[in-house]
This record gives structure tokens, sequence and C-alpha cells, in this order.
């Protein structure tokens, strides 16, 4: 779907209710240990001929983007998401790594959004423990500050116009301009606008008490994560099974916030008898009406998930030449990131902007 840009009014919700509803989606999670790499991308295809919807790829060493991004060429049907820290990471490389896990898989990926516990992990990148309630406040800032940047280029802002010498129409480009309660981004992005543009964000059952609930109700769904360690197919069927009846029994009716989008299979071995499991698992789920159906070639994941696709809408305010102008700035990509600081007491008041002129340069050469 290609989208012109619109000038008026501002960025739609990032996940709008679905025109109607849709069976979640078959996951298995992968945990990404270093001795896991050399058998990484045919573990993949095989999975993927399984007729599985979507791979998760969890912390065990490797970092999970990277092996989502490793993995996606392997895989022509199944989804890969990476279930990554939000919190002890740069938001705009974050966001950035992700748009461009986004390309790299032409659209079947997404984010599994947690919070990293360790005490080791802010002490390697220099910063102070944050307490739970610090930590769901970053993650929720995080995931915000990520879909302004995604939203920071239309899809045709990129005009490749020999002729002219021009490559990007900064008229069709905007500033994320995110204040945070820690860190601010300016943007906007270095990539074009990835292939699903909005990155499908969903919050695990695990990682659902240290990223909050704000990021819980923000996310685009939920994913159910289901046990199996060790179990027959059989017997893994009849959990999932238990888990959605339970899960169904409990829901409000037409409730959007917090819906299943994935069921997460976690602690299956990955050995050769993996992907003979999974197809068996699948078909049995998808013969019960339990699942959706199995991916085709082609298909997002956000097709996958039931959930649309929006068109960017440019902010004036925000349009990166108004803008850039109004700042007195000649480069467009500078100064993506204030450093974090400790949240203060009371948030000071932003100093008025100034009024933007008309632009007078419209395109990037």
């Amino acid at each position: 779907m290609t989208s012109t840009s619109t000038l008026s009014s501002p960025i739609p919700a990032p996940h709008p209710a679905d025109a109607e509803p849709a069976l979640p989606v078959l996951a298995v999670d992968l945990v990404t240990d270093p001795a896991l790499a050399p058998s990484l991308a045919e573990l993949g295809r095989g999975i993927d001929a399984a007729g599985i919807g979507a791979i998760v790829l969890s912390d065990g060493g490797l970092h999970p983007i990277h092996a989502a991004s490793a993995l996606a060429p392997a895989t022509r049907r199944a989804s890969v998401l990476a279930r990554t820290d939000a919190v002890h990471v740069e938001p705009f490389h974050l966001a950035t790594q992700l748009a461009s896990l986004d390309h790299i898989a032409h659209g079947r990926s997404g984010w599994l959004v947690t919070a990293a516990t360790d005490p080791a992990v802010p002490a390697a990148v220099g910063r102070p423990q944050l307490d739970a309630e610090q930590t769901a406040q970053e993650a929720a800032d995080v995931l915000e500050a990520s879909r302004l940047i995604w939203d920071s280029w239309t899809d045709d802002a990129v005009v490749r116009d020999i002729g002219s010498g021009v490559y990007v129409a900064a008229a069709r480009l905007q500033y994320a301009d995110f204040e945070g309660r820690t860190f601010s981004v300016r943007g906007p992005a270095i990539t074009p606008r990835s292939p699903q543009g909005q990155v499908p964000v969903l919050v695990a059952d695990a990682d659902r008490a240290v990223v909050g609930e704000e990021v819980a109700a923000a996310a685009d769904g939920r994913a159910l994560d289901v046990p199996v360690a060790g179990l027959p197919p059989q017997r893994i069927v009849e959990l999932v099974a238990t888990a959605l009846a339970e899960e169904t029994a409990g829901a409000t009716p037409g409730a959007e916030v917090g819906r299943i989008r994935l069921v997460r299979l976690v602690g299956l071995i990955p050995d050769a008898d993996l992907a003979a499991v999974l197809a068996e698992v699948a078909q049995a789920l998808r013969d019960q009406g339990l699942i959706t159906a199995a991916p085709t070639e082609g298909a997002s994941l956000r097709e996958q998930l039931g959930l649309p696709r929006h068109d960017v809408v440019i902010d004036p305010a925000r349009r990166s030449d108004r803008a850039r102008i109004a700042r007195g700035e000649t480069s467009l990509f500078t100064d993506h990131v204030a450093p974090r600081q400790p949240a203060p007491a009371t948030a000071p008041a932003a100093a008025p902007a100034p009024p933007a002129p008309e632009p007078h340069v419209e395109e990037i050469r």
C-alpha cells in the first residue's frame, strides 16, 4: 500500500480498531543461544515449512534483533519478532534497528517489548538501575518515541529524481520532536519508512509486569504465553485450547486493549524434531478454529494480526523543511537524541516555539 502525504490533520492512532476480529497467530519462541547460530537458517526454514505464523527471538546471548535479521531471509512466510529491551538502549537507534529489520523481512517483523531487570545491564551502559515505576515510565516513552520516528517519513518521501538531483522530498518528512520524562528525540528517521510503516508492538505475558500497564494498553495486542517444554504435540494442543478458552471466558466483548494477537509456545527445544512437532500442533489448532490460517508468501505481520496499515499524516508544525529553517539548521539529520537525564521532580515548562516561516527549500538534494 502506498500513501501520500496529508498536511492538515494529526497523526492517526497507532492501532485503530480492526475491521473484523482476527484469530491469534501461532508463534514459537526461540532463545538466541550463540550455539544456535550455525543452524539458525536451517531451523527457520523448517519452522517456515511447518506453517507456523511467527518466530519470536528471545535474548539468550545473541541480540534478538540481530538474530531476527539473520533469520528473516531464510523464511518466506513466517514473521520474525524480536523480544528485546526498550530501556537500556538509545531510543532513536532502537527504532531504527526495528525499522531496518522490517525492511529485511519485507514487512514480516514485529517487536515484543520488554525491559531488562538484570543489574548488570544498566551498569554495562553506564546508567543507574531504575526502580519498577521508572522502568515502566521509560518503556512507555520509548514506545511513543519509536512510533513517532516510524512515522517521520511518508511512503512516497523518496523520489529519486535523477534529472533534478532530488533524492528525498523534505516536505514529506517530519521531526519526531518527542519530549519524554528522561530523554528527548528530535528525529526524523535516517531510513525510509518500512514496509509496514508501524512495526507491530506486542507485550508477552512474561513481560507485562516489568513494562507496565501503560505499555500494555498502548501496544497493538498481547502475546499469550503457553509453557510447553517437553510435551508431546497432543498435550500442547490441549494446553493452547484450554488457555484460549479461559481467556475468552473472561474477556469483555469487543474489547481491544489487551487483545490476544499471538500465542507464544515457550520452552520447545530447537532440535531436528521441532518442525514436525510444530506442523502437527499448528494443523490441529487450525482444525479446531483456534488460530489464524497459515501465512502466505508476501503477507505482512500486520495483515496476519488483523491490524490495518495507516498512512502518515504530516504535521505542518513538524514538517522537516519548515522546522529546519525556523531553527536555523542546515542539515536535516542532526542531533537525533538528547542524552537521558534523571527524571525531574517537576517538569519545567517548555519554552514557546518561534513561529515557522514559509519554507524556502522543498527538497533535499
